[in-house]
């Protein structure tokens, strides 16, 4: 589970949006109405052409490491998928295919059986072994390495090499989702020799990688720009890059990055902050795509920090999220870049699942217009009227100081004194990290994503024991139950039905506050097309369906 700040957001005109594959007699809605859940366009056209350099934006910072499991963040995540790939390739759509992992089986519900490509090859030549299989995914168990995929291992038994070419991986628990984090950066194939031989220095600047991917590290100044090179003996023809280089460029300035897509100097960027979709949405260069609703695996949520403090009680919470306009934020704030969320896991983490219908019918029945008498009476009883809560938010962000200000607002509207604070970027990152940081707070605003679709995985990320995110103590047997056993499910109904049981409580209990789901924005130069328009380009060699047109 990953945090990110975003920035403003303010209005834009004439964007793309991608048509909703809707089926017969209903209609696509615009960006920022409650009730679009049909399965969206999910990528660009097919890119065909070759490219002799595809200049990108890699986020809005350098990668602090080559090491595809140092740091869970965008620009890591944006970048190296293409030059180390996990063992399975995750589509636009965020359905599973062969990789490095030819196959992958689940015998029983604690054990997972891969059989690796005999093509598989690492960059230098040497052909992908087992037990470089085998080094790769046990780094995440050893706190040496510090891996940020760590919790994903949480129920990681061991990892053996059972044949010249299989891996099983022997789980703790009956796990039948701990398979998707195979095609994330936790599990990208990395070789044992050289990674050894490197030590600490193994993913640095001057040391770099060996990996399987497409792409290799060329060049890479550790700041502004880093250059990947196409791999001429990549192991498989079929998914090989079309652009000979692809140059990433780091601006942390969304303005500057506007300007670079407008001007043409970069050709494409994931990631964009609302703040840029009026210029962009103008610009000769290239087109301005808005996803549809549950384009992303992202969400704003106010988490709740303390169960013991202002928020404590129960009926506090459930007034707040009451009250809170859902609707006018999403078009206010995001420039309708977004959509009303009314539950932590929305439509971003089950629309590809095949119990969608399932999902969709729970999700319907939260879709609620703000009810501000009844949020008062609610504070009233629960003895709230006038007592202060505290929420921090981070400063540098516009868009989550705007929030901060809406829900400030909402409470005065209905009895409660909500203090905000602004902390600084680094300040308010470890909020995340340090309890003693967030006892000065009864909640925070946080943005957060996970890197592929889940319901059952976002949940138990804050409302378990072990939810890497569970920053309250937050501890409900029935939702620990409930998830549990749709983590122990292969059916997705049953799964479905015990996620929703999970999401009934959290309902109630509001652990966490849903406010927005984002939507995904993607520009792109009229020169280049075949970039996705989901999260799924997380972690994965995305570059090679970009070509030219």
């Amino acid at each position: 589970m990953n945090t990110r700040l975003l920035r403003a957001a303010v209005s834009g005109s004439a964007v793309v949006l991608l048509a909703a594959a809707c089926g017969p007699g209903s209609t696509a809605q615009k960006a920022g109405t409650e009730s679009n859940f049909s399965t969206a366009q999910v990528t660009t056209a097919p890119g065909t052409g070759k490219l002799t350099d595809l200049a990108w934006s890699g986020d809005y910072r350098a990668p602090y490491s080559e090491d595809p499991v140092k740091t869970a963040d965008y620009p890591e995540e944006t970048v190296l998928g293409n030059v180390c790939e996990p063992l399975i390739r995750v589509a636009a759509d965020y359905s599973m295919h062969p990789g490095v992992a030819a196959s992958w089986s689940q015998p029983d519900p604690k054990h997972v059986v891969l059989q690796l490509d005999p093509r598989a090859r690492f960059s230098d030549g040497r052909p992908v072994t087992a037990e470089d299989v085998v080094y790769s995914l046990t780094r995440n168990l050893d706190p040496a390495v510090a891996s940020n995929y760590a919790d994903a291992y949480n129920d990681v038994d061991t990892v053996t090499a059972t044949g010249p070419a299989q891996v099983t991986v022997a789980l703790t628990k009956p796990d039948y989702i701990f398979v998707r984090n195979l095609g994330t950066l936790g599990a990208a194939v990395v070789e044992k020799a050289f990674a050894v031989k490197a030590g600490a220095g193994f993913g640095n600047a001057g040391t770099g990688v060996v990996c399987t991917g497409p792409y290799t590290v060329q060049s890479f100044d550790g700041t502004n720009q880093m250059v990947l090179k196409r791999n001429p003996d990549y192991w498989d023809p079929g998914h090989a890059g079309k652009a000979d280089t692809v140059t990433f460029k780091f601006l942390a300035d969304p303005s500057a990055l506007a300007n670079a897509l407008s001007s043409g100097s970069l050709q494409g960027a994931f990631d964009l902050q609302t703040s840029t979709i009026a210029q962009l949405s103008k610009a000769a260069a290239g087109k301005l795509y808005i996803g549809g609703a549950g384009s992303t695996t992202q969400n704003v949520d106010l988490a709740v920090s303390s169960l013991t403090g202002g928020l404590a009680d129960a009926r506090t919470r459930q007034a707040l999220s009451m009250a809170i306009d859902r609707a006018g934020i999403a078009k206010a704030i995001y420039a309708g870049a977004a959509d009303p969320l009314y539950a932590v896991a929305g439509p971003g983490f089950w629309l590809h699942d095949p119990a969608a219908s399932t999902y969709r019918a729970a999700y319907d029945q939260l879709s609620k217009a703000p009810d501000l008498a009844a949020a008062t009476k609610l504070v009233q009883q629960a003895g709230a009227a006038g007592k202060q809560i505290t929420l921090a938010y981070a400063a540098g962000t516009p868009s989550q100081a705007q929030l901060a200000q809406v829900l400030q607002q909402t409470g005065r509207a209905i009895g409660l004194d909500i203090k905000i604070t602004g902390l600084p970027d680094q300040q308010y990152g470890s909020l995340f990290t340090d309890p003693k940081a967030r006892a000065a707070y009864d909640g925070f605003l946080t943005i957060n994503y996970l890197e592929f679709p889940e319901a059952a995985t976002m949940y138990a990320s804050f409302a378990t024991a072990s939810g890497v995110q569970n920053f309250n103590g937050y501890a409900n047997p029935a939702v620990q139950a409930a998830l549990d056993a749709a983590q122990a499910t292969d059916d997705p109904a049953a799964r479905a039905a015990q996620v929703l049981k999970a999401q009934a409580v959290l309902g109630q209990d509001l652990p966490w506050i849903p406010i927005v789901q984002p939507r995904a924005l993607l520009f792109q130069s009229k020169a280049v097309t075949g970039a996705p328009l989901t999260f799924s380009y997380l972690d994965n060699s995305w570059v090679t369906a970009v070509g030219a047109p």
